[in-house]
C-alpha cells in the first residue's frame, strides 16, 4: 500500500539508485526489483496515480467498492479476504508497547514468522552500521524515530525483545549476529540501554561500556525521575513527580489516559500537595503511541455503567468534583501549566482549558467531542471555551456583538471540531495568544516546567474571578431557528437537534437576558444538570455503547 501511494515507478528508481550506489553493502541484493514488479511498471500499474498497483478498487453497478489485489504470477486482480493473524490478537490484549512487540515477533503463525525475519534482519543491519554511519546507537535510534515517526528505534526494540533471547533465536536460525553484539552479551551486558539513579545510559561499542546519555537540560524523562526516587505519590491511575525547582508533574496513567474518579481525586491531592510544598504544577505525561494520548476524555465504561445502574447522584458528584478541580487549576495561588500532545479530547481538553497556560506539542488533536456519545462537555468545557472567546475582547470594547463569539464557540462543541495541529487548535480558540507550541515532544514537559518558572519569575498571581458576559435567550432563539432548518434538510437527526439546543442553552447562560453577566458557577451548574439529563436518555446510552464497541460515533 505504501508503494501504491508513492508510485511503483518512483519506488523502482529509488531501488535502482540505491543498488548502484551501495556497492559494498551486505544486503545490496535486496534492492533488486522482482521481475513481476518490473512488468507492472511496464504495464503502467503504478499505484494510486494510475488507479491500479498492488491493489485496485472496483465499483459494482450498485456502487459497492470491491478491493482487489494483484496476483504476482498472472498480473490479474483478484478479490481477497482480510487475513487473520493470532499474533495480532495477542498484541491487542497486551498493555505496553514492548509487550505488544513481543506478542507479534515471538508468535507462532506465518504473520509472526514474517515479522520476525524482517525485524531480525533490520536489527542486525542497524548494528552493522556502527561505526559506518554513526558512532553510537543513540543516533541510529533517533534517526529512525525522527525520520520515520517510529516510537522505538532498532536498539530500543532489541531491548524490548530481550537481547539475549533474540540473539539466541537469530543464531539458531542461521542469522549472522554482529560480533560486537555477542561480545556485549559475553561481558554481562544484557541491554543496550539502562537507567540508574534517574540517568539513562547507553552501551558504547567502542569503549565496550555504558556511557551516560547526555541530553538538553530542557528534556525531562518522567520514567527516569521515577527511577531516581522522585515519585512523590501515586495511585493506580496517576502519579505526582518532582521535576525540580519546586515544580511537580501530575501524570495520568490509565488506558488512553482516560479520566476517571480516581484521577479527578488525584488532581485535587496534587494541587493540595503543591500548595503546601511546591511552587507550580505541570499536568502532562509521556505515554507512548502515535500520536499518543494526553487524555482521550472521560472513562466511558465507568460513566456508562453508572448511568445504566441509575447512579445519577454519584455521576453528578463526580462532575462537581471535576468542576472543582478545573476551577482550582485556574485559581490556585501557583501557576498550573498543561502540556497536551496527540489526543486531547473531551475531558482531556477540559483539563487543559482550566490551566493558566498551555504548552502544546505541534501534533495536537484537541476538541470537545462529547456530542458524539450523546453528551456535552461537563468538565467546565462549555464555560471555559466561551470564557476564552469573551476574554479575548478588551474591557474597553464594551459594546460588541456577542453573536460573533457565540457562533464559533457553539459550532466547536456542537460539531465536535477536532484540530489536526496545535496551530489549528489556536485558530479554533482552544489555545490563547500566551500559550506556546513545541515542535519536539521530547522537550514538552521541560518547556512546560520553564513556563511555570517564567510565570513565577514574573510575579505570578492568580486571576481575579469575574462575572461572565453571556449571550442569553437571544442565542437560543438564533440557534433553534438554524437547527430547525438543518433538521428539515436532514443534515442532523432529531436527537442531534435535541442535544444541540441544550448545548446552546448551557453556553448562553440559560434563561437570562442578552449581555447579562453571571457567575461562572451558573454555567457549571447548567453543565452538570444537562450531562446527567442526557445520561437518562436511551439514545445517549446507545451512543456510548456503540462508541465502546466500534470506536465510531453513532448518529441515532
Amino acid at each position: 500500500k505504501t508503494s501504491d501511494l508513492v508510485g511503483l515507478d518512483t519506488m523502482g528508481h529509488v531501488a535502482k539508485n540505491t543498488y548502484d550506489l551501495v556497492v559494498n553493502d551486505e544486503v545490496r541484493e535486496s534492492f533488486i526489483i522482482p521481475e513481476f514488479v518490473n512488468k507492472m511498471i511496464e504495464k503502467k500499474l503504478l499505484g494510486n496515480k494510475t488507479k491500479a498497483g498492488f491493489y485496485r478498487t472496483d465499483l459494482t453497478p450498485e456502487w459497492k467498492k470491491i478491493r482487489k489485489v494483484i496476483n504476482p504470477f498472472t498480473l490479474e486482480y483478484e478479490e481477497y479476504e482480510k487475513p487473520a493473524f493470532p499474533c495480532l490478537d495477542e498484541a491487542k490484549k497486551a498493555k505496553t508497547l514492548p509487550e505488544k512487540i513481543r506478542a507479534v515477533v515471538y508468535g507462532d503463525d506465518k504473520g509472526a514468522r514474517f515479522v520476525w525475519k524482517a525485524v531480525a534482519n533490520g536489527l542486525i543491519y542497524a548494528a552493522n552500521r556502527i561505526p559506518e554511519i554513526s558512532d553510537t546507537i543513540i543516533d541510529i535510534d533517533n534517526s529512525m524515530k525522527w525520520g520515520y515517526n517510529f516510537e522505538m528505534g532498532p536498539f530500543e526494540t532489541w531491548d524490548a525483545l530481550g537481547v539475549q533471547r533474540a540473539v539466541e533465536r537469530m543464531e539458531k536460525e542461521g542469522f549472522k549476529v554482529p560480533a560486537k553484539v555477542k561480545e556485549m552479551l559475553a561481558g554481562g551486558n544484557t541491554s543496550f540501554y539502562k537507567t540508574e539513579k534517574g540517568k539513562i545510559y547507553y552501551y558504547d561499542f567502542n569503549t565496550k561500556n555504558y556511557k551516560e546519555y547526555v541530553v538538553s537540560k530542557s528534556i525531562i524523562s518522567l520514567a527516569a525521575l521515577k527511577g531516581d526516587n522522585k515519585l512523590v505519590k501515586s495511585c493506580k491511575s496517576a502519579s505526582l513527580i518532582d521535576i525540580g525547582d519546586g515544580v511537580y508533574c501530575c501524570e495520568f496513567q490509565t488506558k488512553m489516559n482516560a479520566l476517571n474518579t480516581e484521577i479527578i481525586e488525584f488532581i485535587h491531592q496534587s494541587l493540595d500537595y503543591v500548595d503546601q510544598n511546591g511552587a507550580g504544577l505541570v499536568i502532562g505525561n509521556q505515554a507512548g503511541g502515535m500520536p499518543g494520548a494526553f487524555s482521550a476524555g472521560a472513562d466511558l465504561v465507568q460513566v456508562g455503567l453508572a448511568a445504566k445502574e441509575k447512579r445519577f447522584s454519584e455521576i453528578e458528584t463526580m462532575i462537581e468534583r471535576l468542576h472543582m478541580a478545573v476551577q482550582r487549576e485556574k485559581y490556585s495561588p501557583f501557576p498550573v501549566v498543561a502540556a497536551p500532545y496527540g489526543l486531547a479530547l473531551g475531558g482531556g481538553c477540559e483539563v487543559c482549558l482550566g490551566a493558566d497556560r498551555i504548552v502544546a506539542h505541534a501534533e495536537l488533536y484537541m476538541g470537545l467531542v462529547e456530542i458524539g456519545v450523546g453528551l456535552l462537555p461537563a468538565g467546565g468545557g462549555c464555560m471555559n471555551l466561551w470564557k476564552k472567546f469573551v476574554s479575548s475582547v478588551p474591557d474597553a470594547a464594551a459594546d460588541f456583538d456577542l453573536a460573533k463569539l457565540f457562533i464559533p464557540t457553539f459550532m466547536a462543541i456542537a460539531m465536535a471540531k477536532v484540530s489536526t495541529s496545535a496551530a489549528e487548535a489556536r485558530a479554533n480558540g482552544f489555545l490563547g495568544p500566551k500559550d506556546r507550541i513545541v515542535f519536539n515532544r521530547d522537550y514538552l514537559i521541560g518547556e512546560a516546567k520553564k513556563e511555570v518558572l517564567k510565570m513565577l519569575d514574573e510575579g505570578y498571581a492568580p486571576p481575579l474571578k469575574k462575572k461572565l458576559k453571556v449571550f442569553g435567550e437571544a442565542a437560543q432563539g438564533m440557534i433553534n431557528a438554524e437547527i430547525f432548518n438543518m433538521q428539515s434538510a436532514k443534515f442532523v437527526s432529531e436527537y442531534d437537534a435535541f442535544l444541540a439546543k441544550k448545548i446552546a442553552y448551557v453556553i448562553s447562560g440559560g434563561d437570562v437576558r442578552t449581555g447579562s453577566e453571571i457567575d461562572e458557577e451558573v454555567i457549571l451548574k447548567l453543565e452538570r444538570t444537562a450531562f446527567v439529563d442526557f445520561l437518562k436518555e436511551e439514545k445517549t446510552l446507545a451512543r456510548i455503547d456503540h462508541m465502546l464497541s466500534t470506536g465510531k460515533p453513532l448518529r441515532n
